[in-house]
């Protein structure tokens, strides 16, 4: 079939040649020869193809069908055997493993295809059958190299999975040796352990054997790396150019016996080094371990007296940047708990004779790093410091804390029932602190040191319920004198009225559960209102200052915004006029509210800006009057402009930023 497709195709091929040649003719004006040979040729050539073909049917028909087959099975041997070969060699090439039997094997079975009528073309890898050839071998015959070459295959892969179980126990050895050697490769023998066998399959087997060979070479690659490592220590140098280059032949004995060869050197090398700093970091570590017990530095030290020989000196140096490096962390770990917790400590705003601020948390701690046992000496040195001060806060701040939280009511309950409290009625540790800090922040109570009891004041009384309101600004400064409404939210009831002390705030009963209408003003303050929800044992209210747009449009603003449009046309249009509106201007309005109209205005259109001057107040169109001051600066064309020149009729400021933005236009304007 395929010779009769390729028969057709050559005849057609010939019948486009002749068509192409008749129209090259045509074309170059000789029709008469280009009709007639077109007339000619095309016949010719149908004849002649039709001739080839039939000839080429009535050759096929006499040929024996049992060669055919047989072709075609010694067609597929070929490329099955190429297909292995090919295996073979890229795992030669990959692994430098061969295996001479299988070799041998496969080139019998090669001379056996041969003598069949097969032909393997080692360059291209093309397969050619002699016909003649094949019809004098059996059928059987053929099958039989086909048997034989599925049993070569098998019997290479087992010898392949032999030699992948024996590379594996010898690379282990190699490992072992090197790691007696001074290389620390434990991390590799793990993963080399955790290497599952393969199936007795060749894609698997191959896969093993890439995974074996990687964690070889990155295990000696890595032996090279710490052999440079310590070679940094002294003057010597290592074989890493042999040790690479017999890497890339994986001649892994030789790896090994450089790798050996070095690290002895190495080993002599380094030796007073090694012994040098070892002692140096043992002395730091026990510096760091007087001065905190710390489970990181115990195990630092274990580690380095685990160390007795010189090729260890590169580990002992990454020891040495590990334990300044964790110096560093406690340091930096107490000094953020210091000032962390000093912060805390100043919310509760504790007595002086109670606890002072260390004056530590501003301060900066870095380690001197130079040197293992200078970085050790100033850790000491800063924890000397940062210890004391740290366990007094600590101290201070859980002392504070429970006073707040649980204690200073059960002080207060005593002090209602009984009127006097002792150290033994609060069943705490510290009961004389707790009492203290009662005295200090009540002064309806006073605490005798003498005798350690607090006492009510005389004539002094104590709300059961109380509840503390605080007012302060936005900057957290206490607002004396704010008065304070409190209504229940259903209307029924009494309406509470109070006034902030110095310290802005007012202890009162709690009225009663429920919800609570609480409205707060204050001189020079905006309006507070919300709900709250009582009894509570606090409320913090935060009041805003008045801007000056509370002053010009109280309780007006609203209205002018429900009628902005009616209110805002003749402004606007005086404004497109002439850019500048005052409120002397006579507007749509009465004149108590046009202030506050300008100034509602310049909110609503970003290019109105307001102006309260000396004179009044007034808006102007921002982008109008710099193009007016750029115009006049244009006509007038001086080096300074004094601000009469200008005619601009705004405040010396406003004429100021208008300058401002012209500059930013790329106009400037010098004014004196």
């Amino acid at each position: 079939m395929d010779r009769s497709i390729r028969n057709i195709a050559i005849a057609v091929a010939s019948v486009l040649v002749v068509f192409i040649i008749a129209g090259a003719l045509f074309l170059l004006g000789d029709s008469d020869v280009a009709l007639m040979f077109a007339i000619v040729g095309v016949p010719a050539i149908i004849v002649i193809a039709s001739v080839w073909y039939i000839k080429s049917v009535k050759q096929r028909r006499l040929e024996d069908p049992a060669t055919r087959v047989k072709e075609r099975e010694l067609r597929s041997i070929c490329r099955n055997f190429i297909q292995l070969r090919n295996r073979m060699r890229g795992i030669e090439d990959t692994h430098s493993i061969t295996i001479p039997e299988s070799v041998k094997e496969m080139d019998t079975i090669e001379g056996a295809i041969n003598e069949s009528g097969g032909r393997i073309d080692p360059d291209s890898q093309s397969v050619d059958c002699d016909q003649d050839v094949i019809k004098g071998v059996t059928l059987f015959a053929i099958r039989n190299i086909a048997q034989d070459l599925d049993q070569t295959k098998q019997r290479f892969i087992d010898r392949l999975y032999d030699v992948a179980i024996k590379n594996t126990g010898d690379t282990r050895a190699k490992f072992e040796t090197l790691n007696d050697a001074g290389y620390d490769l434990r991390s590799h023998i793990s993963e080399l352990e955790s290497l599952v066998p393969p199936e007795n399959d060749l894609e698997e087997i191959v896969s093993y054997l890439d995974r074996l060979k990687t964690v070889a070479e990155n295990a000696l690659r890595g032996c090279v790396d710490n052999a440079k490592k310590l070679a940094a220590y002294q003057t010597g140098d290592i074989s890493a150019a042999q040790v690479e280059d017999a890497l890339e032949k994986q001649d892994y004995e030789g790896v090994v016996s450089t790798l050996e060869q070095d690290i002895a050197a190495l080993k002599t090398a380094t030796k007073e080094e090694f012994q040098t700093y070892r002692n140096s970091l043992l002395s730091a570590l026990d510096i760091a371990i007087d001065a905190i017990d710390d489970k990181k530095f115990r195990e630092f030290k274990e580690e380095v007296l685990g160390a007795s020989s010189p090729e260890k000196l590169v580990r002992l140096g990454e020891i040495g940047d590990a334990f300044i490096e964790h110096c560093q962390k406690i340091v930096g770990q107490m000094h953020a708990e210091l000032s962390s917790t000093e912060d805390h400590i100043k919310e509760f705003v504790p007595p002086d004779y109670f606890w002072k601020e260390s004056g530590l948390a501003e301060k900066e701690y870095v380690l001197d790093n130079e040197d293992v046992e200078d970085a050790a000496r100033s850790f000491a040195s800063m924890l000397s410091e940062l210890v004391p001060a740290l366990d007094t806060d600590r101290r201070s701040y859980k002392i504070l804390n429970s006073y707040h939280r649980t204690i200073e009511r059960q002080i207060r309950k005593q002090l209602i029932a009984h009127g006097v409290v002792s150290g033994d009625d609060l069943k705490v540790a510290h009961p004389a602190d707790f009492l203290h800090l009662y005295d200090y922040y009540h002064p309806d109570a006073t605490y005798s040191e003498s005798d350690q009891i607090l006492r009510l004041a005389e004539g002094a009384k104590i709300a059961e319920n109380p509840l503390t309101i605080n007012i302060t600004d936005a900057d957290g400064n206490r607002i004396e004198g704010a008065e304070i409404t409190l209504m229940h939210e259903t209307g029924i009831g009494v309406t509470l009225k109070y006034i902030t002390d110095e310290d802005g705030s007012v202890t009162i009963e709690n009225p009663g559960e429920g919800r609570y209408r609480l409205v707060v003003t204050a001189a020079q303050y905006r309006k507070h209102e919300s709900t709250t929800v009582l009894p509570a044992d606090n409320i913090d209210i935060t009041l805003e200052k008045m801007g000056i747009r509370d002053y010009l449009c109280r309780e007006k603003a609203q209205s002018i915004r429900d009628n902005l449009n009616k209110y805002a046309s003749d402004v606007l249009k005086e404004l497109d006029r002439s850019g500048v509106v005052s409120s002397a201007f006579e507007m749509y309005i009465n004149k108590e509210y046009r202030a506050c109209l300008l100034y509602i205005l310049a909110e609503e259109y970003p290019n109105l800006r307001f102006v309260s001057s000396d004179s009044g107040y007034l808006v102007y169109d921002e982008e109008k009057m710099v193009s007016r001051l750029i115009e006049r600066v244009k006509t007038m064309e001086k080096d300074e402009y004094a601000i009469s020149d200008l005619d601009i009729p705004l405040p010396d400021e406003e004429i100021l930023h208008l300058a401002e933005m012209a500059e930013k236009e790329g106009i400037h304007i010098n004014i004196t």
